[in-house]
């Protein structure tokens, strides 16, 4: 009986532990809550600089963007981003919240509210237009690793950790002039991989800082990876895998901006770097015009970064409401001979537009383009036998006579990495006279 009544009162004090609260170190859950919310907030205001984060808001499709917080156990956040050197440092709200753990949540409008706002520009995927980048402001505090807080995003799409790291006082000062140098890596820049294999070139492309890197030699070869700066140079994710190996990381070479990046893994060494005129780092490419037209500039080219205010000024004149408006060498024509024509628009408009032309030869040497005279085309418009437009007849003539004496050493050739309308864009320089040089497109119909 004795036994009985010792089992019954066991069971007794069971059951009425079970109704208490779920006790762990002496505190409940929303005791324990509490006291993670209050630890990180005070983790979080304690760091002297604040703290550095690098974050890709949709990984393999957007670059990262850098955004440096200094927090206030009063549930303030004073924050600026890698957005050029005019980002001023703003302050706003945060909060501690309660989500699948501590929730940190920036409850006010501060620079990492951007990434959230809709895209009305998006030139690569054009199917983010009106998404935005698909970034997040809330945060889940996971725990601390090492010195750094490791945090996951909300949304199921894009879930990942991102880390917080803290930031120096230096970062402060280089985090605008850092972003704009990545910004800056654009069609100026090109990629040179050096391994076992000899010397590869590849262009380099951006957009919202996922990087395409295309091999000039082959087209059908090319590398992809999203782009965030770091302290000392830049930081891949995913890695830029080339040439067989992964790189994460790519070195500032100390200089002068634009700067030039390094990086070395098991032999292979790439090299990001800066050039102001493609002469000096590539051979000229004029072997490719073989049967091609090429079109110098027309006026939807004015504005590309390969045209010289030398050339615009010089060829590409106003007279009166009219204007000389495009440039063309058409290897294949209507005539017995190539074609060097000059457009022009007696009244601004280029849908009332007449054109005037050289019969010409060409040749290649030297891979760079040769152009000679032989006549005036003779199937021309009324408008240039008009006696009243004898002046705008002479100035084509002067401008078509120049643009041959361009050509007495040869005009050089390069396809970049930009492309027009009618397909790549081709920088074009003159050799005798090197002030003038301007882009080209290859019609890409005939070039296909």
């Amino acid at each position: 009986m004795r036994k009985i009544l010792y089992l019954l009162a066991i069971m007794a004090v069971a059951g009425c532990q079970k109704n208490e609260p779920d006790l762990l170190m002496g505190k409940n859950a929303s005791e324990r809550m509490a006291q993670n919310k209050e630890n990180l907030k005070k983790t979080l205001s304690e760091a002297p600089n604040g703290w550095r984060l690098s974050y890709f808001p949709k990984r393999n499709t957007f670059g990262g963007y850098t955004f440096l917080m200094k927090f206030t156990p009063e549930g303030r956040v004073t924050m600026v981003a890698d957005f050029g050197s005019g980002t001023a440092p703003q302050e706003s709200s945060y909060q501690i919240q309660e989500g699948q753990g501590p929730l940190l949540v920036f409850t006010t409008r501060n620079y990492i509210h951007t990434l959230l706002e809709p895209l009305t520009y998006s030139p690569d995927p054009r199917e983010h237009i009106g998404k935005g980048l698909e970034g997040e402001f809330q945060f889940v505090y996971i725990g601390q690793e090492g010195d750094k807080l490791k945090f996951k995003t909300q949304r199921k799409a894009t879930e990942q950790f991102v880390y917080f790291e803290k930031a120096t006082a230096e970062d402060w000062t280089t985090i605008g002039t850092q972003g704009e140098q990545l910004d800056g890596i654009n069609h100026t820049y090109y990629l040179k991989v050096t391994s076992t294999q000899g010397v590869e070139n590849y262009y380099v492309r951006s957009a919202f800082r996922m990087f395409l890197f295309t091999s000039m030699q082959d087209s059908h070869k090319a590398s992809r990876a999203g782009v965030a700066v770091n302290p000392n140079g830049l930081t891949f994710t995913p890695s830029l895998e080339i040439a067989g190996e992964k790189f994460t990381h790519m070195t500032a070479v100390p200089g002068t901006p634009p700067l030039n990046y390094t990086a070395q893994s098991n032999g292979v060494t790439i090299e990001l770097k800066h050039f102001n005129d493609p002469m000096d780092e590539f051979e000229s490419q004029g072997d490719v015009v073989n049967d091609f037209i090429i079109l110098l500039g027309d006026q939807a080219h004015l504005n590309l970064p390969y045209m010289s205010a030398d050339f615009k000024n010089d060829f590409y004149t106003e007279v009166g409401q009219g204007k000389f408006f495009s440039y063309e060498l058409l290897f294949q024509s209507d005539a017995d001979t190539p074609l060097l024509r000059i457009g022009y628009t007696p009244t601004g408009n280029q849908n009332d537009r007449v054109f005037y032309a050289y019969k010409c030869n060409y040749e290649i040497r030297d891979k760079k383009i040769y152009i000679t005279y032989i006549s005036e085309h003779e199937d021309m418009d009324e408008f240039w036998i008009d006696p009243n437009n004898e002046a705008i007849l002479q100035m084509a003539q002067e401008r078509l006579t120049h643009f041959i004496a361009l050509s007495s050493q040869g005009i050089y050739l390069w396809k970049s990495s930009l492309s027009a309308s009618l397909g790549p864009v081709y920088y074009m320089r003159s050799i005798s006279e090197p002030k003038y040089y301007f882009p080209g497109t290859v019609n890409q119909a005939v070039e296909e």
